[in-house]
């Protein structure tokens, strides 16, 4: 069984600032003594890639790096120059009429507008960008296909899926597919049919008979759109992501790490930790730090994380007043982000979906006050007042600045949600290692 190899096909590569899924998929392969050819259509030069030696030591003769070039890259340059001006002076138009916005019940801003007015343009681009990826890197997976013999084939998320698919087929191996979560839900329980128009390409790779599909539980309802989309129970696995257990610092010492990074020390930190994504809403946190200023004045809200709304949202934080009390600090590699989490004061998750993240999961471990959107894909772990506070979305503009106030006010009340977190992680959350532990077992099983 051992020294078989194993394909892995993904747009996506090893990032010094996130991607611990994918990370520690292969890092659970290799642990169990299998060689890994890693295809991706990233380039050498991309943003924010890791070094490898550093993060697989060892492990680094047993894992080949492959790479390719999407049929359509050179025209993807322009098109993705002409979407970020497109974004930004959508951003720039509405950002004077934000805090105008702020009144009505869903707490919308410009940036809601800015998904409506480029989301159906971002679908189609990338659906074109899939179509390239697959048509670019079929004929480099067959080549690896005929030199590796690998035993089984993974489809790394939708663009990987339909090639590994291919690979599959033609080289006569079993099939997993592995997704981080999905963007389909919010759009399939609103119209099946507009679903299929809008993001075909997500949901013909997660429709792929696969031998084994193995969804992320992020909070996203992955396992419930694989099943309205047919797929068979039994080929399902739905998990919820491991964790770092290193990460928790019992003894850190919030008041040095305060000074080193330039905020004094007896500020309130609030902390929101993502990509700068539309979908994310740190715009919510950022307005909610404006009403919690008016009554603790010493809050602070860390921002880390970049992305394509990092503009609009500091034009919200001007527009608001709090621009000096919003720290942008960008991208983090993961390594020091346990600083950042231990340090806080509350961590805050205010998606429009997806909420059982890994932030969420890693604030958990560090035994952290939690708040975040009760939407119901939380319940396998937090529950509302006894490990977190959880707000209904139609409730945020009344609730979230109140909780907030309240839980910097009521010391007792906090420390009480810290010590059920942290007994939440001790009891419901795996290490990486033995969360892949599962996953490695039951692709053997399709070797067997």
């Amino acid at each position: 069984m051992r020294e078989q190899t194993i394909l892995i096909i993904s747009q996506l590569d090893f990032l010094e600032a996130g991607n611990q899924i994918l990370l520690n998929t292969c890092l659970g392969f290799l642990n169990k003594g299998y060689k890994i050819v890693f295809l991706t259509s990233n380039t050498e030069k991309a943003d924010n890639i890791v070094d490898y030696n550093l993060v697989f030591g060892d492990y680094i003769k047993n894992i080949y790096f492959y790479r390719f070039s999407p049929v359509l890259r050179p025209f993807f340059r322009v098109f993705k120059l002409l979407y970020k001006i497109l974004l930004f002076l959508k951003n720039a138009f509405t950002a004077n009429n934000i805090a105008d916005k702020l009144s009505g019940d869903n707490l919308k801003i410009g940036i809601e507008e800015t998904v409506d007015f480029v989301g159906s343009k971002a679908h189609f681009i990338g659906f074109l960008s899939w179509l390239s990826f697959i048509f670019g890197g079929i004929g480099k997976s067959l080549y690896l296909l005929q030199r590796y013999k690998p035993v089984i084939v993974v489809g790394y998320e939708i663009y990987g899926a339909p090639v590994a698919f291919m690979v599959s087929k033609i080289g006569k191996i079993p099939l997993v597919t592995k997704f981080q979560g999905t963007v389909s839900w919010h759009i399939l329980e609103k119209s099946k049919f507009k679903a299929w128009l809008i993001i075909p390409h997500h949901l013909l790779s997660l429709k792929i008979p696969a031998n084994l599909i193995i969804m992320e539980n992020d909070g996203t309802r992955g396992k419930e759109v694989l099943l309205n989309l047919g797929v068979e129970e039994n080929r399902i696995r739905f998990w919820i992501d491991g964790v770092k257990k290193d990460i928790y610092l019992p003894n850190f010492n919030k008041t040095e790490f305060l000074k080193n990074i330039g905020i004094s020390e007896d500020s309130k930190i609030l902390l929101t930790l993502s990509r700068l994504k539309i979908w994310k809403r740190v715009d919510r946190a950022i307005w909610a730090l404006s009403k919690v200023k008016e009554k603790i004045s010493n809050t602070v809200l860390i921002v880390v994380g970049d992305g394509e709304v990092k503009h609009s949202l500091q034009s919200l934080a001007e527009e608001l007043g709090v621009k000096d009390d919003v720290i942008f600090l960008g991208a983090i590699p993961h390594s020091e982000i346990k600083n950042f989490i231990n340090g806080c004061d509350i961590f805050l998750s205010l998606y429009d979906h997806s909420n059982l993240c890994n932030p969420i999961l890693e604030a958990l471990e560090c035994g952290k006050c939690i708040v975040t959107i009760d939407d119901g894909t939380t319940r396998e772990i937090l529950k509302n007042g006894y490990n977190s506070m959880l707000i209904p979305k139609d409730k945020l503009m009344h609730q979230l600045p109140n909780t907030i106030v309240e839980l910097l006010t009521n010391n007792e009340l906090r420390k009480s949600l810290e010590n059920q977190a942290r007994k939440c992680a001790e009891e419901n959350l795996l290490s990486w290692h033995d969360r892949m532990k599962l996953e490695v077992e039951e692709i053997e099983r399709l070797l067997k």
